[in-house]
């Protein structure tokens, strides 16, 4: 008789706020006002071309459709704006670092990121090159974060957003989040795309060794309203976004591989 795995069942309270990333960092890097979020000189822009163009891209494209089978439906959306938007999605997996470059590839793009990407001793370094903007979690720090991810905007890098803000492995649900994120896209006037990764049942090469198919799925393009308070457009655009991911959710994410049960607090 053929054995099934055991469904994993994670318990949590706090949907804000529990994390089940599972990467063990004891001790996270201060990012304040020391830290350099914008890069200009010629060597950093050579090497962290060499590492994206020459390796990660095609790595990262390689590792999310050959072996994690994921699709995207509704990429061509996208193209109906220009570079300098802002994505949000919901956060599934550490995998969700790879996911920009099937939407904007071949284009270097920017990630909001806790600060556990920055965390590790010589991976740091390559996580920026990667893309990595870790949001500070030292006060000093917002004012260079804000305006490094104004000054990536208006370079044409399309910056992506989590803003469930911690990890939930495989979560078919969406997770309430606070509309502060959507300040950028508000201050910049730039287009909003929401997208929302979906599980169904593991099925095609490497079934066996995959938990669940991803599917992708990208909204039309969103857009600030500009007539209205910026509270109030923040708050619109979240709420659009949040419908969209919902109505994603309800439709298409069809496979739990993953059991969450909620439990109250002690």
């Amino acid at each position: 008789m053929k054995k099934t795995k055991e469904k994993r069942v994670i318990y949590y309270s706090d949907e804000l706020n529990d994390d089940f990333a599972g990467t063990n960092i004891k001790e996270q890097k201060r990012v304040g006002n020391n830290f350099k979020y914008i890069h200009k000189g010629f060597f950093w822009k050579l090497f962290s071309a060499i590492v994206y163009y020459g390796v990660a891209l095609w790595v990262f494209w390689i590792y999310q459709v050959v072996f994690k089978r994921v699709k995207v439906v509704n990429k061509k959306a996208i193209k109906k704006t220009h570079p300098g938007r802002f994505f949000y999605g919901n956060h599934t997996s550490i995998d969700d670092v790879y996911k920009p470059g099937l939407l904007v590839a071949p284009r270097q793009n920017k990630i909001l990121a806790n600060p556990d990407a920055v965390s590790i001793k010589g991976v740091s370094t390559l996580a920026q090159m990667m893309g990595v903007l870790p949001v500070p979690n030292d006060i000093s720090g917002i004012k260079k974060f804000v305006e490094s991810v104004s000054f990536y905007s208006n370079k044409k890098y399309d910056i992506f957003i989590f803003p469930e803000a911690h990890i939930w492995p495989y979560y078919t649900g969406v997770r309430p989040f606070v509309d502060s994120s959507f300040y950028y896209p508000v201050l910049l006037n730039r287009p909003v795309y929401a997208f929302f990764t979906a599980y169904t049942k593991p099925k095609g090469l490497f079934a066996r060794y995959r938990k669940a198919n991803a599917i992708i799925f990208v909204s039309e393009p969103f857009f600030p309203d500009q007539t209205k308070p910026k509270k109030e457009a923040q708050k619109e655009l979240r709420n659009k976004v949040y419908a969209f991911m919902k109505e994603c959710s309800q439709k298409y994410s069809t496979y739990k591989a993953v059991e969450y049960v909620k439990v109250e607090k002690e």
